[in-house]
Order: structure tokens, then C-alpha cells, then sequence
């Protein structure tokens, strides 16, 4: 069977060892793209957060996993000044971010009519920055298998342990920020 085509961005991973640290940053009314729960986050001026382009590098926070208006109440809440699940595009808040810390783990799907497999591991590669789905109100980013060791921005650790999960497109995998802001520099792949 093959693996499903349900992009949710990058979330943290959960079980033995997960190592996660969640910090509260801005998200200034001049960011010019709609967050998503899911996004890769960069670092942006005056310690605030925005979606991060593909292969963000070493200005990627973390990872978005909870999103505020400008009063700190959950987005889509009914006394949220937000209607919707994600913050929009010039739209002011706050950003949950998983940070991007050496030994955090987190899931991401391989990108469309790409075929990761078992020799990908411990490689490195970057990410896709789709736009998010305003329906599901989540984040579309996506493992880019086509720059495998010479993106830089994330490391492959392995294959998610599921019996709907397999080493083929739209493969569900463990990774970890090669590059980051908070202490995580980039090295060749193996």
C-alpha cells in the first residue's frame, strides 16, 4: 500500500529520549506569509519568528507548534481577534516554537515524486516551504530528497515505526536540524 500524501509540516517527535524546549517569540505584523502550525521557523529582526524560506540555514528557530493572537489567546478561539487556526499573512501574535536544539527529533514527510530510502540515512538535505492549507489550518513544509547531501539543514535519522509508513514516496521520517540558530552547525553528510 502506498504511503499517504498528507503533508502536516514538521512536528516534534514524542517516546524515549524526546529532548523539546518550547519558546513563546513574536510574530510581527510586517511577516508577509501566513504561520501555520508545522512550519520551519527562522529567526526574524527584534527577536521575532517567521515562516523560514527553503534551506533557511543557520537563522531556523525550531518549529511552530501553537499559535497566539496579539492578546497571547489561542488563534481560532472564539475570544481570539484571529477567526482562523493559523495567524495570517501582516497579521501580528505569538509563535509556540519547538526550538531547533542539538538531540531534538522531529517528523517530516518526503515531498511528492521524491523516493527516500534506507541508504538516505544520516544524509542531509533541506526543506520545501509549500504554503499552508487554510482548511486544516496546518503546515505543508516538506522534506526535500532532491538536494540529498548538499542541503544542509536537516539530518535524516531514520524511517517512522508504522505499519501505514514505508521507505517510498511520502515517506514519514525522524530527522534533526543539521543547522540552526541555537547551537547546531552544519557538517557534510557521511
Amino acid at each position: 500500500m502506498p504511503n499517504r500524501d498528507t503533508p502536516m509540516g514538521f512536528r516534534p517527535a514524542q517516546g524515549v529520549g524526546a529532548k523539546h524546549f518550547i519558546v513563546r517569540f513574536p510574530v510581527d505584523s510586517g511577516n508577509g506569509t501566513a504561520v501555520f502550525v508545522g512550519d520551519v521557523m527562522d529567526l526574524n529582526a527584534q527577536g521575532s519568528v517567521r515562516p523560514a524560506a527553503a534551506d533557511a540555514g543557520v537563522s531556523a528557530a525550531g518549529v511552530c507548534v501553537g499559535l497566539y493572537d496579539s492578546n497571547g489567546i489561542p488563534v481560532g478561539h472564539p475570544s481570539s481577534s484571529v477567526a482562523t487556526k493559523y495567524l495570517g499573512a501582516s497579521t501580528a501574535g505569538y509563535a509556540d516554537v519547538a526550538l531547533a536544539l542539538p538531540g531534538a527529533i522531529f517528523i517530516a514527510q518526503a515531498q511528492t515524486g521524491q523516493t527516500p530510502a534506507s541508504e538516505d540515512i544520516a544524509e542531509t538535505t533541506d526543506h520545501v516551504a509549500g504554503a499552508g492549507d487554510t482548511t486544516t489550518a496546518r503546515s505543508r513544509h516538506e522534506l526535500n530528497f532532491s538536494d540529498l547531501g548538499t542541503g544542509l539543514q536537516f539530518r535524516i535519522i531514520g524511517l517512522v515505526a508504522d505499519p501505514d509508513n514505508s521507505w517510498a514516496e511520502h515517506a514519514d521520517v525522524y530527522v534533526m536540524f543539521n543547522e540552526s540558530a541555537f547551537g547546531v552547525s552544519a557538517a557534510a553528510s557521511v
